[in-house]
């Protein structure tokens, strides 16, 4: 549910945002004689609903702060944004509380243009809304995802056609891999601490020797991985491709993702804040790309 939940958020503080700061604009454009009555009509129902849409704003904001990062106030110009939209509401109340002792007006109209700065340059930061198409793809894959980690049935699938694929090489492959598996331990190549954390990862699960390549979405579609396994141990993953936006935000999760990987010997690590999206999509690639690597036991899913 995160990525529903994070752009749901998204789209409805960026909502938000247009119709608190189309009132002041509603009323300069009906201005003077020529009054639209149904303009009016509008701009007063917003005027009414305008201390209700500010605190929404606000509460949906942190839920995609949340979501997105997994802390509220790591800083960028969402976090910003957000902090806006409290001094907004705090000078809104001083005008109620506070009549005639300063010009809490003015403060306000021109946070709301602060406001709408912040929002703009967190908007083009992040590469924009995610648009619906993409955010169908994803949500899609999201529920697939669970169920299939819930009930089991994705990995199974994965086990089942790579056994029905060719029952001679599986069983060949299984014999050559019980074998090779003692001489992973001794290898002196191998660091022993790395090893020790492939065995309790993998577990029953034993891997191909190979390079092997997976495909998922991180917050753009087909983020590309390539995946080397020795010995049954991952000795490297590399992101060789991707549509992700803004380096700022990806940069640190191509960066780290797949150092920890191979340190922590699975594909499942924690995300970098600030690329929820991009670092998912890698770890999903990698399980993608160890699945034909498989020769017995069940990878996790994400």
């Amino acid at each position: 549910m995160t990525v529903i939940i994070n752009v749901l958020t998204a789209w409805l503080s960026v909502i938000f945002v247009v119709l608190l700061t189309i009132i002041y604009l509603l009323r300069i454009v009906n201005k003077g004689k020529r009054k639209n009555i149904f303009i009016a009509k509008i701009n007063r129902n917003l005027r009414n609903s305008h201390k209700t849409m500010g605190i929404a704003f606000v509460i949906t904001a942190c839920i995609h702060g949340f979501f997105s990062s997994g802390a509220i106030l790591s800083f960028n110009y969402g976090t910003l944004s957000m902090v806006i939209g409290v001094l907004l509401g705090l000078t809104y109340m001083l005008r109620k509380l506070l009549p005639g002792k300063c010009t809490w007006i003015k403060p306000h109209r021109w946070l709301t243009v602060v406001l709408i700065v912040f929002l703009g340059i967190h908007l083009w930061e992040v590469g924009g809304i995610m648009g619906p198409e993409v955010f169908f793809n994803s949500s899609l894959k999201e529920v697939e995802t669970s169920v299939a980690k819930l009930y089991g049935t994705q990995t199974a699938a994965a086990t089942t056609v790579n056994d029905q694929s060719d029952p001679v090489t599986a069983e060949n492959s299984s014999t050559a891999g019980a074998e090779s598996k003692p001489a992973t331990t001794t290898d002196s190549t191998v660091n022993d601490t790395v090893v020790a954390k492939a065995n309790l990862f993998l577990g029953s699960v034993d891997l191909k020797d190979g390079t092997y390549t997976g495909v998922a979405e991180g917050y753009g579609p087909e983020l590309t991985v390539s995946v080397t396994v020795a010995g049954n141990v991952i000795t490297d993953v590399l992101v060789v491709s991707h549509n992700e936006k803004n380096v700022k935000y990806y940069g640190k999760a191509i960066d780290a993702v797949p150092a920890a990987i191979i340190a922590a010997q699975t594909p499942l690590v924690d995300t970098i804040s600030g690329a929820t999206y991009t670092s998912n999509g890698i770890m999903q690639a990698v399980i993608n790309a160890l699945a034909p690597a498989v020769i017995s036991g069940t990878l996790p899913s994400l």
